[in-house]
């Protein structure tokens, strides 16, 4: 038995958490607002990234995920923690740029994993009942 609170946490993972997963899998989204500078209808790199790890503990946490899913899931939030969104530029520590992350090898190895985890994940989206 679902009980409201469950649904009201599928109903933001629906609305919410894989509209972000996503967006981490995107390519075409990012080089439109990242590189290109057309932002309409995505965000930059901190709200993408933060609207996702937040809620990911929580997440990996439903039992509606198979065992696989959990680990890919645990896998892609720490790739996300740990990668670094900062370079050293004449001597100081700054943030890349939005086009920067976009174009980083590090960033398309991540982008490329989340694609395949929202692949995996996104039929539990589609199923109203959770």
């Amino acid at each position: 038995m679902i009980t409201i609170m469950d649904k009201n946490a599928l109903n933001y993972y629906r609305d919410i958490f894989l509209e972000n997963l996503e967006g981490i899998s995107n390519i075409d989204k990012q080089k439109r607002a990242w590189t290109d500078g057309d932002y309409e209808g995505f965000n930059t790199f901190i709200e993408i990234f933060e609207s996702f790890v937040s809620p990911c503990e929580y997440v990996m946490k439903w039992s509606v995920l198979s065992d696989q899913q959990r680990l890919d899931l645990e896998k892609l939030y720490e790739m996300l923690i740990n990668y670094q969104d900062t370079k050293t530029e004449g001597g100081k520590i700054v943030k890349k740029t939005d086009s920067e992350i976009c174009q980083d090898p590090l960033w398309n190895e991540i982008r490329t994993f989340a694609r395949k985890v929202y692949r995996d994940l996104e039929p539990i989206g589609r199923n109203k009942e959770g």
